[in-house]
């Protein structure tokens, strides 16, 4: 009970969190506290399909959350800022960027057919197994708003017009176009990765079924090992 508790606070915490910021930075690291509640709230539940579910998130979660990071690199790098409110204008400057970011950040919210749609899909079908109905409208509704985080971003960044006299980071020089391209190609394959993912998930959820029996069965392990 402790850890389910936990759980629900560190999703709701820290997808509140990342609702009331407007730094691009501060707004993922809010997500990751609430993404982990998801992987707890697995873990806490510890059915076959709990764990299923947690083992599914951390590998989507490991690639999602990469590739956002990389995006707001690259979204200080052409816009001159983390702050939201000095952002404007890349999706007309950068195409593709908006393009990664888009697919990383509905992958995040659990838009399908990405990967995070499956991943929280396991965690709410295994909350409704175990009898947990509130546990699982609390976990839709943290999607919900990571939704509405991951928009706010797109809208400030990438839709809005830029702010005027908005100016590139002194510190660093604005990339070249060959520098874009290699900055960029991390972003395309964890986009491509993140797809293909959520497109093949039968394969990626066998083997998570297979790990989670194992880890609530350990007695298969030590048969295994000891030839019982």
């Amino acid at each position: 009970p402790f850890l389910v508790i936990s759980a629900a606070l560190t999703m709701l915490l820290g997808v509140l969190g990342a609702a009331a910021q407007s730094d691009v930075r501060r707004i993922l690291s809010y997500h990751i506290i609430s993404q982990v509640g998801y992987m707890v709230l697995g873990i806490g539940l510890f059915t076959p399909l709990a764990i299923t579910a947690t083992i599914v998130y951390l590998l989507h979660h490991i690639v999602v959350k990469t590739n956002l990071f990389l995006i707001a690199g690259l979204i200080r790098r052409l816009g001159g800022a983390y702050g939201l409110d000095r952002l404007g204008g890349l999706y007309a400057r950068s195409g593709w960027l908006a393009v990664g970011f888009l697919v990383a950040g509905m992958s995040l919210a659990g838009v399908p057919p990405l990967s995070g749609f499956w991943a929280k899909l396991l965690v709410i079908r295994s909350a409704l197994a175990a009898d947990h109905l509130l546990l699982a409208l609390l976990a839709l509704a943290v999607g919900l708003l990571t939704l509405y985080s991951m928009t706010k971003i797109w809208q400030a960044a990438f839709w809005a017009p830029a702010p005027a006299g908005n100016s590139a980071d002194p510190a660093a020089p604005p990339p070249q176009r060959g520098e874009l391209l290699w900055m960029g190609l991390p972003v395309a394959l964890l986009a491509a990765i993140t797809i293909c993912f959520g497109l093949g998930i039968e394969p990626i959820f066998n083997f998570a079924r297979q790990a989670a029996e194992q880890l609530v069965n350990p007695q298969i392990y030590v048969n295994t090992v000891l030839g019982g």
